[in-house]
């Protein structure tokens, strides 16, 4: 996977609290889902609460990916390290990641089939 789930700062702060990404190799985040699933002493469950698919945008190695629980803008800002942060935004208004019983999930999906609701 490209993509590597570092970790979550400011866990129940809903106005801090991120879940940090970083690019191991360049990569489209858009053809990520990020899903927030549930989680046992087995491991992540079948069951999900929020979901992100991120935006399609060219993630060069190292870089990182935030994404922040609370409102914003994405967009992104030069690290002193040369790289760049891109900044995401779930828009909630309470903190997710501050329980033991859900776990972030990134899905790699470039593939994906869709019809359109009137179709069906």
């Amino acid at each position: 996977m490209k993509i590597e789930i570092r970790n979550v700062a400011d866990k129940g702060n809903p106005q801090k609290e991120r879940l940090i990404l970083r690019a191991r190799s360049e990569t489209d985040i858009g053809e990520y889902v990020l899903i927030q699933c549930g989680f046992s002493p087995d491991g992540v469950t079948v069951e999900t609460f929020h979901t992100m698919w991120f935006p399609y945008k060219p993630i060069p190695a190292g870089d990182l990916v935030v994404v922040y629980t609370k409102h914003g803008a994405d967009r992104e800002k030069i690290l002193n390290s040369g790289r760049t942060a891109h900044f995401f935004y779930l828009g909630l208004d309470h903190a997710i990641w501050d329980r033991k019983d859900r776990a972030p999930v990134i899905l790699y999906a470039p593939e994906w089939v869709s019809k359109d609701p009137d179709e069906l």
